[in-house]
């Protein structure tokens, strides 16, 4: 079966306190360092470091065949690994983060009740208010769905995802931005050109539009200044979003009802996204500029430059 399921990843900040902080705050389940859902713990793993920056990738396979199958791959691309602790370790030559694969049971997450809802001609919410209103807390975060990032070299970044770790495209989007994954999600990983490599966002998966739009309203009232875009629904993935701003400077995205592709035959892949005509279906109809080009930029350049280049 290959890969199944995106585990997690390491961010490095210069503050890792402060990140603790904030993903207590979005109700995360965790401490010092080590935070997710109830259902997935573990899935952000914070680490000290100069800039911001990611530092792995875990992803799930099946079996232990699955792991030698990637290694055979990994070596007819010229790409080194280690197996250790039961999992393969491969360190991305060009993006200088590791991508970690460990053999795990194929799961989703648990189900919860879904909110009672009117729509025309289904009527399920009689003489009761809407459960957003009623529920006596946010409902948090389920897990990790995606993770985005810039690289300086997206076509040898391409081949090792691809043709060494086992990520299936599902969407290509400006000739050169890559949709893919390893799960049953349209994308767990999108991979685009950048001056440097670093961590564009972060996706955590919501119930629904009502914990999507609540949660970022509840975290936009607090912090003041974060709001990056949304709400609205992609159509690439066809998930419905809204991005904010992280104490780090990444950004991050709360998603809910994502396009699930389960024929890899029966999916068509598009090749023809244009970057002007992709964003979303409603709500803002251009990709913000600041998704090429954050804030602090600059700094994480510098940082790669410091730490990585020559």
């Amino acid at each position: 079966m290959g890969l199944h399921r995106l585990l997690g990843i390491e961010i490095g900040v210069p503050d890792p306190v402060r990140l603790d902080g904030f993903y207590r705050e979005i109700g995360l389940a965790g401490s010092d360092g080590k935070w997710g859902s109830e259902s997935c713990p573990n899935q952000f793993v914070i680490a000290e470091a100069p800039y911001r920056q990611l530092r792995e990738i875990r992803v799930a396979c099946e079996s232990e065949e699955d792991l030698a199958s990637t290694v055979q791959r990994l070596e007819g691309i010229g790409i080194g690994s280690e197996t250790r602790d039961g999992k393969l370790h491969v360190p991305d030559p060009v993006n200088k983060w590791n991508i970690v694969i460990e053999p795990c049971n194929v799961a989703d997450i648990p189900a919860v009740p879904p909110r009672e809802s009117n729509r025309p001609g289904e009527r399920n919410r009689l003489g009761k208010r809407p459960g957003v209103m009623v529920e006596p807390s946010l409902r948090p975060p389920r897990r990790l769905g995606h993770v985005v990032f810039g690289t300086n070299d997206i076509l040898a970044t391409h081949k090792l995802y691809i043709e060494g770790i086992g990520f299936k495209i599902s969407d290509i989007a400006g000739g050169l931005a890559f949709f893919t994954r390893c799960s049953p999600d349209h994308h767990n990983l999108l991979m685009t050109p950048a001056p440097v490599p670093y961590l564009n966002h972060y996706a955590m998966e919501l119930d629904d539009i009502d914990a999507v739009c609540a949660s970022a309203t509840q975290y936009l009232n607090a912090h003041e200044g974060t709001h990056i875009a949304g709400p609205g629904r992609h159509q690439i993935g066809g998930n419905m979003f809204w991005y904010l701003r992280d104490p780090s400077g990444t950004f991050f995205e709360y998603f809910a009802d994502m396009d699930r592709i389960v024929d890899d035959e029966a999916w068509e892949v598009r090749e023809d996204w244009g970057i002007e005509d992709s964003w979303s279906l409603w709500g803002e109809q251009n990709q913000p500029q600041v998704f090429f080009a954050p804030d602090d930029i600059e700094e994480v350049i510098a940082g790669w430059n410091q730490y990585h280049s020559g």
